[in-house]
């Protein structure tokens, strides 16, 4: 399930997945994304991994061909979320775009919330 946050205002788009991700969640999810972007150029994203079960192949997939096209349009991104994979994910993703992506640990979840927001320095 796919929730986007009232945090998500300007330049931030905010979001919480849980329980099962699926194409419908994206379908729902990349045109918002892509509205921001065409607003604002560079976004910034919060994601945050509650209890989340599983994510569907579709889904994945139309989030790699999402993030190649769109891999400079993101300037920070933090992953908030207990699961080790997601420190992994976020190591494995920083080669193939310019954001900067961090993974906080839930009790870390206000810390990321102002650390994405920050403002970054030219």
């Amino acid at each position: 399930m796919l929730q986007i946050l009232e945090e998500s205002k300007g330049d931030l788009f905010a979001v919480q997945l849980s329980a099962h991700i699926d194409k419908q969640d994206y379908d729902l999810m990349l045109p918002m994304l892509e509205e921001k972007i065409k607003q604002h150029g560079k976004i910034h994203v919060f994601v945050e991994v509650v209890d989340m079960k599983d994510v569907s192949l579709e889904a994945l997939w139309e989030e790699i061909k999402f993030d190649f096209r769109h891999a400079a349009d993101y300037g920070k991104v933090a992953v908030v979320g207990e699961a080790k994979w997601l420190d992994w994910l976020s190591l494995a993703a920083s080669p193939f775009t310019t954001a900067r992506i961090k993974h906080f640990t839930p009790n870390q979840r206000l810390h990321a919330l102002n650390w994405v927001k920050e403002k970054e320095e030219a």
